[in-house]
């Protein structure tokens, strides 16, 4: 589908706090960049392309170590593309 343009990606994490004091499944408390540990969580890692347009993203437990989310969706994007090869650039 992408035809072979995408060579090289960006991948990001972001935190998305919630305003509540329950978890769930999904919202869990955990590491927050914004000082927000107290409250129950979502981790999104979002894929965009060189030009900036979002690729792929996937939504994990609050509580998820940021450095275990890139995998699971850069893998399930090249199987979606049939990608052999990505460049991906990422923050620290």
């Amino acid at each position: 589908m992408l035809g072979g343009l995408i060579s090289i990606v960006f991948y990001d994490v972001i935190t998305l706090y919630f305003q509540i004091d329950n978890e769930d499944d999904l919202r869990k408390r955990g590491f927050s960049k914004e000082g927000k540990h107290q409250n129950p969580q979502i981790v999104l890692g979002l894929l965009v392309s060189i030009d900036g347009y979002p690729l792929a993203f996937d939504i994990f437990e609050g509580n998820k170590f940021e450095g275990h989310t890139m995998l699971p969706v850069i893998d399930s994007f090249k199987r979606k593309y049939d990608l052999a090869n990505l460049i991906i650039i990422v923050d620290s």
